[in-house]
């Protein structure tokens, strides 16, 4: 295959070269490719360079996360290709800063639009006196640096905004990576990618199992303690505040009362029952528009630099609300706030039927992609779809031999039977494990909840991190330098689980997964009404299939993939759960599974056995 660039590496690993054709050609033809390889295969590497030789003029590489847009960069620096990257501005922005929390998409965004419009932004009027040309190559000088140290730099040493700064090299770029949103999300798309269209660009899909949850892209959430808040906001800042207060006053007064229907779960609320609030919508947003500017340039001048607006919450919820697929969800309190009144789609082709028809070309890729039409049931995609399935077509990544599963079948977190003593049991067995296995080990629970209550019982002395709502990779990094042996504990699904890497100098430290559980989704209004939803368009086994077998199972086995990045490496994988057992379950995973324990004396027998299988890993011979 004839190509503009050259592969960066010595040599092909088994099945790259294929599926970099493959990618190629799909690109010519303006194609579909679901394409499915194993974590470790050297997706990212093939599929660029298969876009790049396909002759692609703009690609645009879409990645779930902040922290899995690092390893798409190292990529194109070693294929020597023009790229920059974009993801959630909020983070990026030296000027504006939230008070307790994170603002919102729309508060931020309100907010830099006024701080730009009235010159009140330095590092946005500094971008004028920096040549676009200077700033490509500053990023590249940067070479393999992480996507934060160039935001920083941009920032702290050129003093300009790191998100308009990128966004300017988006016509000197082939190839954009960027968040899911900038492509899923029709404003942001609209706003930020502007004068291009969809049809412009190859898109690249990366993690593509996640668009099984992509409606929550569009997902927006309101407090009754907001709408006091935005009350408090109009009254003080709009020149007439009278019908907006009488409106919200209104809707705190209705989500009040629907709040006391919804005390143990979530609940399904008809959303008519705010119709002549949802009409009066324009009255709002003219207000929420006064108040934004008047509260900005306050705020500015006083050096706060606070750009929280409630108003502006909700506003954006307000406008989620009127569209006819978002639905109104009203969650239960927890500890001492009030229930959170959520307006969200619940089916994902609502959020990608229309991005991916459109799309010049659209390569989808993941580890874990389901056998069968995922893309065109799931997903509501028309266009002819190509399959690859990298295990099926070349072998296995992987060798078994470098595998020794085990399942526990006497334990399990099935909802009726999460008891004090279960979860005793099941923190006796990871402890085990932790002390017994050499190297890292990674530990993945179905919920928050179960993690708490599973490490809270763990015995004083073992090294571990707890994933906590701000826990990131980098955090783990430090933890791995102080103790190798580490025992992390994360929450399936997470960002701790999915596209990140457990190593230091380049060597995969992590040896060990423990799947604590089957990380079902929980039995509510969302699930149920997903359910119906996908039921109506492909009839209940399907709707059920990938709702409760496809999605817990693509969790685990993201969860899985941490431990085994090259076909080197050899891994023990510990299933929690006698569920493990279960036909479907067992022909998504693919495992052999080496041992099925019912006892810690049995689970103690099966870890020596996976030692001898671990100690294979040069770095562990020694143990």
């Amino acid at each position: 295959m004839e190509c503009p660039v050259e592969w960066p590496y010595e040599q092909f690993r088994r099945g790259q070269r294929e599926v970099a054709e493959e990618v190629a050609a799909t690109v010519r033809e303006g194609g579909v490719l679901s394409l499915t390889a194993p974590t470790g295969f050297g997706k990212t590497p093939a599929i660029l360079y298969g876009v790049l030789c396909g002759g692609a003029e703009r690609v645009l590489y879409l990645v779930r996360t902040v922290n899995e847009v690092d390893p798409v960069l190292r990529e194109l620096n070693r294929l020597g290709a023009d790229y920059t990257f974009i993801y959630s501005a909020r983070r990026m922005c030296p000027l504006l800063r939230g008070d307790n929390g994170e603002l919102t998409s729309e508060e931020f965004w309100s907010a830099c639009r006024i701080a730009r419009l009235q010159g009140l932004c330095d590092y946005y009027a500094r971008l004028e006196e920096v040549e676009v040309s200077e700033l490509s190559a500053t990023i590249r000088s940067l070479g393999e640096s992480r996507s934060k140290r160039i935001v920083s730099f941009l920032s702290r040493q050129l003093q300009v905004c790191p998100f308009f700064a990128l966004r300017g090299l988006l016509d000197k770029s082939q190839v954009i990576v960027a968040t899911y949103p900038y492509f899923f999300r029709p404003d942001i798309f609209s706003s930020v990618l502007d004068p291009y269209d969809y049809s412009d660009f190859v898109v690249v899909v990366d993690e593509a199992h996640s668009l099984i949850n992509a409606h929550s892209m569009l997902e927006r959430r309101l407090t009754i303690e907001d709408i006091e808040k935005a009350i408090e906001e109009v009254r003080r800042y709009s020149s007439s505040p009278g019908m907006v207060v009488d409106l919200l006053e209104g809707l705190s007064s209705s989500l009040k009362a629907m709040g006391r229907l919804a005390r143990r779960k979530v609940e399904l609320e008809d959303k008519e029952r705010l119709s002549e609030l949802l009409d009066e919508l324009n009255v709002v947003s003219d207000v929420a528009e006064e108040v934004r500017e008047k509260k900005l340039e306050e705020a500015i001048l006083q050096g706060s630099r606070t750009a929280k607006s409630f108003i502006t919450r909700v506003e954006a919820w307000l406008q989620a609300l009127s569209q006819d697929h978002i639905l109104l969800f009203i969650e239960p309190p927890s500890n001492d706030s009030g229930p959170v009144f959520v307006a969200s789609p619940v089916d994902p082709a609502v959020v990608t039927r229309a991005p991916l028809e459109k799309a010049r070309a659209v390569i989808l890729a993941s580890g874990t992609l389901p056998k069968g039409d995922y893309v065109r049931e799931l997903l509501g995609v028309e266009r002819q779809v190509k399959y690859i399935d990298t295990d099926l077509l070349y072998g296995p990544f992987i060798p078994p031999a470098n595998i020794y599963t085990v399942v526990a079948r006497n334990v399990t977190t099935r909802y009726t039977r999460r008891t004090p003593e279960m979860y005793r049991t099941l923190a006796s067995y990871v402890a085990l494990i932790a002390r017994s296995m050499p190297g890292a080990k990674l530990a993945v629970y179905p919920s928050y909840e179960v993690m708490e209550n599973i490490v809270n019982k763990i015995p004083a002395g073992l090294p571990l991190i707890i994933e906590r709502r701000g826990t990131n990779i980098a955090d783990v990094e430090a933890k791995l330098l102080e103790s190798p042996d580490l025992l992390i504990n994360a929450v399936a699904g997470g960002k701790l689980v999915e596209g990140v890497e457990f190593k230091i100098d380049g060597e995969n430290l992590l040896t060990t997964v423990i799947v604590v559980g089957v990380p079902y989704p929980q039995p509510d209004a969302y699930t149920h009404t997903m359910l119906s939803a996908l039921t109506q368009r492909l009839g209940r086994h399907k709707a059920r299939y990938y709702v409760y077998t496809f999605n817990p199972v693509v969790k685990v086995k993201q969860a899985l993939g941490r431990a085994t990045r090259s076909p080197e490496d050899r891994a023990a994988y510990f299933l929690l759960d006698h569920r493990y057992l279960y036909k479907d379950i067992r022909e998504l995973l693919r495992l052999r599974y080496n041992r099925i324990v019912a006892s810690i004396t049995d689970l103690a027998a099966a870890i020596r056995e996976a030692r001898k299988i671990v100690r294979g890993n040069t770095k562990f011979s020694a143990l």
